[in-house]
């Protein structure tokens, strides 16, 4: 459902810093399983972590192996 919250995650969450003048930040933390390896269905095997690393005031930390 990464793409339900995304209209969310733009418009309130990345840009709340920007909008209180650098006086108040959003810490929050989104997680949610993606891909082949999290044993979902076709239409949840999708990696949004690019489109996420790429919206401005947004810090995306996306795990590589099953060691990290």
């Amino acid at each position: 459902f990464a793409m339900q919250a995304i209209d969310h995650i733009i418009n309130s969450a990345a840009k709340t810093l920007y909008m209180a003048g650098g006086q108040l930040g959003c810490p929050i933390v989104f997680r949610g399983p993606n891909g082949a390896a999290a044993r979902v269905g076709a239409q949840h095997s999708q990696c949004y972590a690019s489109w996420y690393g790429h919206i401005p005031g947004l810090k995306v930390v996306s795990p590589w192996s099953a060691a990290d």
